[in-house]
């Protein structure tokens, strides 16, 4: 059975019309049908104080209307019952009391005209109170005005309705400690009152010999909490703390933890231990000394604790060897030694140099390699290079070198450039390595990989490593060349070039390419409750023009590039598979350069430069969050550098000094929803850098390379950054580096001025620097085959990370850390030089980064593997008719973000290995080439971690793809 409805009362009748209104509904009670019978006592008594209520507010004797409605809403609460007491209220001038009904009238209200009518009630009262936004974090706290014998009022978050005065607010919630605010309440006006309550914890003290042990509360595989020795806080009650350390066994420990009082535990020991056979080949009696420590001779069998240890094996008149080992339980682990007796790159210093004698570690992927691979983007050529790896979160590829790629960072510590031109934006400092970036790859001749500080030479940016992209030469022979590919998921590519001598040191080049692509379709059980699916929804449009014109002298070149990609995964928490959602970005430059010889050994370039950037977005979002939301970015720059070589013929000195200005005109970021602009900044600033660089050979075998550079931004002031290099020839064949440097990146402008519902602004964050070490030998065992080794240290300080505001509205800032981070690692690599189509190599890297000191939290870097390996070979089949080259590359696990204390427990991804295999050809009298080949041909799925901006914690790479392109020159 159902109960009549209750309907909500119209404003009260003026005094004249009051008989008529009551007339009128006694004649419509009498003509309605009959009910059915009542569900029970209590309703039928509550709905005859319904009619009775509504009797006497008709009558205008509101004063007993309100009581007949009391007793109504006690006996069966209804939300109409409700709105009406608040309404009664209302007439008597209670206008406090009117406003707590009409808050209670409107809470789980789903009616949206109901809720308007609410609203439209409240607006009407509120210059009649005062009204008090009280607010708790976290919620569900009780709220009490001026004495808690008075009665509750309410339950967080609420608006109340007072009459103005002073106020003593005061809340409660089990758990936690009481707190109050003092608030003075006006005559319509709101008031917030924010309060943050602190739970009730006691703490536990970890005491005794286990230094360094992990601990972890009440979860074994949940994220560690501290280190021995430690205090931890935690919630009233029995615990169970498990301590874990490399080498022992997991001790569990159990206590009870008093309200606010303190316990001491002291876990004790347990060790782990295997086997270690150590020896050394024909040699005997050599020290081995594990993790620094001397442990015995060769030969020797060691008891040592399971887990992963340094072994140092040595002996005077030979070269020690350094092993790490891991140890297991119960096993035998068998090390053994034998101890042994006593190509050209321009981005290291702007300036053309054999990778030996650059100051830097420095990898060079060769035109043949990437004629012969026939690599869609910039950050696939990349892959397997030592010590660097990708991220593809589907909206933009991200770089990230030596163990660093943070998934927030947009790539912005790494500098992309064109034959020495940056190409990154100069509002978020991004770089673009995906088709982002550019559409192929057909016009780039190699591409230079230098890790480690590059400020010295460019500025900001140049964090851990500079990519440039060095496009056709000069002395290329004249051709047309016109051709179509097929890449990954069904991307199509179209390009044409040509290239002409013009006449004595004169010539033109110009490209054109385009691309289109369907993209992937996706399943997110993050979106399961929308669908989960979004199929057609990762499609993009691209488009390349770039070219270059000479005349002796004086080179001009230009580069422009946009890309119009959907995206698939809900970015932003924007409406999820909706076809609305897309990024447009565009970047293009031009950029002049004049390099006479002013005398013998001396050199000068003039450059001028002038930048456009563009990004767009559609972010659909319900319409009570706004609607269809746009944000366009704006950034126009220029820029002119002066810089002088000295070089005198038959000196061993190189001297470099310059300067450089930049100037840009705009840097603005709008944004704009159904309701207005929610974002409109435009932020100019210049910059005024100059620099200096030495390098003196000392001898043969020795080579000294130092400088600094002076940057000065408008936006935090200035920065210095030093860089030297000692690189030593021991031997013939033997190359050995030792490298030291500082760069910055600059802090972006919109990380200084975006503002919105979920940040805050920061115009005093300082730039984030790095301090690096490297020592890097490298060997070359014949003319063609060379081995390389190295270790390395960059110390990372003032991160910029996002935190809580600190106005109690959920918002957040950027800030600097005061959590260095620390990356060290060791690479290695072995190659054999493309000799007659052969060719193989092999990389590894080890890289271990992470945070020093994180205010007890103890997180792992993200996006961070510890390993990498990629192995390449090429062999030709048919001379030079059919050509196959192999890639396979390796990595491990990496962690996902923990970017915020509220975020889950951290995870770790799948570890991924990924085979590409490509054949390719020429048919060289009709000037045809061709490939075909497959990416990923194991088809491994894997995932790599994405941003905050993201639901999804991770997004799946891609699979299995099919390459297929074809052109021809005349």
């Amino acid at each position: 059975m159902r109960l009549p409805t209750r309907r909500v009362l119209p404003p009260a009748p003026r005094p004249a019309l009051a008989a008529i209104a009551a007339l009128l509904a006694a004649l419509l009670a009498l003509a309605a049908p009959a009910g059915p019978a009542r569900a029970s006592d209590a309703a039928d008594e509550a709905d005859l104080q319904f009619q009775l209520g509504t009797e006497r507010y008709r009558a205008g004797d509101f004063r007993n209307a309100l009581q007949h409605f009391l007793a109504s809403n006690r006996l069966v609460p209804n939300r109409n019952v409700t709105f009406n007491i608040a309404r009664t209220y209302e007439q008597l001038r209670q206008y406090p009391d009117a406003f707590r009904y009409y808050v209670l009238a409107r809470d789980g209200e789903g009616d949206p005209d109901a809720k308007r009518r609410v609203d439209e009630s409240l607006a009407r009262l509120a210059p009649n109170v005062a009204v008090l936004r009280v607010q708790t974090e976290p919620p569900g706290a009780t709220v009490y005005l001026d004495r808690k014998d008075l009665g509750a009022r309410a339950t967080t978050p609420r608006l109340l309705g007072v009459p103005p005065g002073r106020y003593r607010v005061l809340v409660e919630k089990e758990g936690y400690e009481p707190a109050e605010a003092a608030v003075d309440a006006a005559l319509g006006q709101e008031r917030d009152v924010s309060l943050r309550l602190t739970p009730i914890l006691g703490e536990v003290r970890l005491e005794g010999p286990m230094l360094g042990a992990q601990v972890r509360a009440d979860s074994e595989a949940g994220p560690a909490a501290c280190a021995l020795p430690c205090a931890l806080s935690l919630t009233p009650g029995r615990h169970t703390l498990f301590v874990t350390q490399e080498g022992f066994r997991v001790a569990e420990v159990v206590v009870e933890v008093p309200a606010r009082g303190s316990v001491t535990v002291r876990p004790q020991p347990n060790a782990l231990t295997g086997t270690l056979v150590a020896s050394s080949g024909d040699v005997r009696d050599a020290l081995v000394e594990v993790d620094g420590r001397p442990s015995g001779f060769t030969p020797a069998v060691l008891t040592a604790p399971v887990g992963r240890h340094r072994v140092r094996i040595s002996l005077s008149g030979f070269r020690p060897v350094e092993r790490e080992v891991e140890v297991r339980l119960n096993e035998q682990t068998r090390l053994a030694v034998s101890l042994s007796t006593l190509e050209e790159v321009s981005a290291a210093s702007r300036a053309v140099e054999s990778v030996e004698d650059a100051p830097a570690s420095v990898s060079v992927i060769s035109s043949q390699e990437l004629r012969e691979m026939q690599y869609p983007t910039v950050a696939e050529a990349l892959r397997g290079t030592r010590g660097v790896y990708l991220t593809d979160d589907r909206s933009y590829t991200h770089l990230g070198f030596r163990g660093f790629a943070r998934t927030s960072d947009y790539g912005n510590k790494v500098l992309l450039l064109v034959d020495g031109q940056p190409t990154n934006d100069n509002i978020l400092f991004q770089s673009y390595s995906g088709f982002e970036g550019r559409t192929d790859l057909g016009d780039v001749e190699r591409i230079e990989v230098v890790r480690g500080p590059g400020s010295v030479v460019y500025g900001t940016g140049a964090f851990f490593g500079v990519v440039n992209l060095v496009t056709r030469r000069r002395d290329a022979p004249d051709r047309v060349e016109v051709g179509a590919s097929a890449a990954e998921y069904g991307v199509a590519r179209a390009r044409g070039a040509v290239q002409r001598k013009l006449g004595d040191g004169a010539g033109v080049w110009a490209s054109v390419g385009v691309a289109k692509g369907a993209g992937r379709d996706f399943s997110f059980p993050e979106y399961a409750a929308e669908g989960g699916n979004a199929q057609g929804r990762d499609g993009f449009e691209a488009g390349t023009v770039q070219g270059r014109v000479w005349w002796r002298d004086v080179t001009v070149q230009w580069f422009l590039h946009q890309r119009k990609k959907k995206l698939p995964t809900g970015e932003y928490e924007t409406l999820f598979n909706d076809s609305r959602t897309d990024f447009v970005d565009t970047r293009g430059f031009v950029e002049a350069r004049f390099e006479p010889r002013l005398g013998d050994g001396l050199q000068s370039l003039t450059r001028a430069h002038a930048n456009l950037y563009r990004f767009n977005a559609d972010l659909p979002y319900a319409e009570a969050d706004g609607g269809l939301a746009s944000e366009v970015y704006r950034g126009e720059w220029a820029g002119l550098e002066q810089r002088f070589v000295y070089a005198p013929t038959g000196s061993p000195l190189r001297l470099t000094l310059g300067g450089e200005g930049q100037r840009h005109f705009r840097a603005s970021i709008y944004g704009e929803d159904n309701a207005g602009a929610y974002l409109d900044v435009n932020r100019p600033y210049w910059v005024a850098a100059a620099y200096g660089n030495a390098d003196l050979g000392l001898g043969r075998s020795l080579k000294l390379s130092a400088g600094a550079r002076f940057d000065y931004f408008s936006t935090f002031g200035s920065s210095v950054n030093p860089r030297a290099a000692l690189i030593i020839r021991p031997y013939a064949g033997g190359t050995t580096k030792l490298l030291a440097g500082k760069a910055f990146r600059a802090p972006s402008p919109y990380e200084l001025y975006n503002e919105g519902a979920v940040q805050v602004s920061n115009t005093d964050l300082r730039p984030e620097q790095v301090y690096s070490g490297e020592v890097e030998h490298s060997h070359r065992f014949s003319q063609a085959v060379v081995g390389l080794a190295s270790v390395y240290a960059n110390y990372v300080t003032d991160l910029i990370v996002s935190r809580d505001a600190g106005l109690g509205d959920g918002r957040q800032t950027l800030d600097n850390s005061s959590s260095p981070a620390l990356s060290t690692g060791a690479e290695l690599e072995l190659r054999r030089d493309w000799r007659d189509g052969w060719m193989v190599a092999f990389a590894y890297a080890l890289q271990r980064t992470q945070y020093l000191d994180d205010d007890g939290e103890r997180r792992r870097v993200p996006n961070s593997p510890a390993h990498l390996g990629s192995a390449r070979g090429a062999v030709p089949i048919v001379r030079r008719a059919l050509m196959a080259m192999t890639r396979l590359t390796v990595e491990s696990p990496r962690y996902d973000r923990y970017e915020y204390p509220a975020d889950p427990p951290q995870r770790r991804t799948e570890a991924a290995a990924v085979w590409d295999v490509v054949l390719s050809g020429e048919a060289e009298r009709a000037g045809v080439t061709y490939a075909l080949g497959l990416y990923n041909a194991f088809d491994w799925r894997y995932a790599a971690p994405v941003s905050s901006e993201f639901r999804q914690r991770t997004v799946v790479q891609n699979g299995r793809t099919l390459l297929v392109s074809g052109a021809v020159a005349f």
